[in-house]
């Protein structure tokens, strides 16, 4: 019996460290890293015809607690023509604003235009938190929009951008 619980015991830590997903229905192959976990939403046929709380589209949500706020990381998936979706410029009532600075980057999976800036809450007409979009280039006449940021007023420091940028790194086309 004790064989059986410490057999159990270690496949349930060995499955809580990392994990591969390969999702058909968003094109994508994630691997969350140690403490994070994925949430997927939206259709599965059409990336517009449902959702949650958070778009009214088709993607998946990483997050991660930390004692300083919790991580997020939100994919949404682009059909070809969606880029300019209005509902895709928020998180639920978070909305980003835009800037023009762009920094192009690439990862093993994409290749990036990345834009540091912050949420606005619409609900409470205020400045939130400070956040990365990712928008990657078309593959296959779709693409991603990537939001990344911590619940956590202050600027993103480094050590937070850099677990972020682990998840985003997780995350590649199929």
């Amino acid at each position: 019996m004790r064989k059986i619980v410490s057999l159990l015991f270690v496949c349930a830590s060995v499955l809580s460290f990392s994990q591969t997903v390969k999702s058909k229905v968003l094109k994508l192959k994630y691997t969350t890293p140690e403490g994070w976990t994925a949430s997927e939403f939206g259709g599965l046929k059409n990336w517009d015809e449902s959702g949650n709380a958070m778009c009214r589209c088709s993607g998946v949500a990483f997050s991660k607690p930390h004692k300083n706020g919790k991580f997020n990381v939100v994919v949404y998936a682009v059909p070809s023509g969606g880029l300019d979706s209005a509902k895709r410029e928020f998180v639920g009532s978070l909305h980003f604003v835009n800037v023009e600075k762009i920094e192009k980057m690439t990862n093993k999976g994409f290749s990036f235009e990345r834009r540091r800036s912050n949420f606005y809450d619409v609900k409470t007409k205020t400045k939130s938190f400070n956040c990365i979009r990712y928008i990657s280039k078309p593959t296959e006449g779709h693409c991603y929009i990537i939001y990344v940021w911590q619940e956590n007023m202050d600027l993103l420091n480094s050590t937070s951008e850099k677990e972020l940028t682990e998840m985003v790194n997780g995350i590649e086309p199929l």
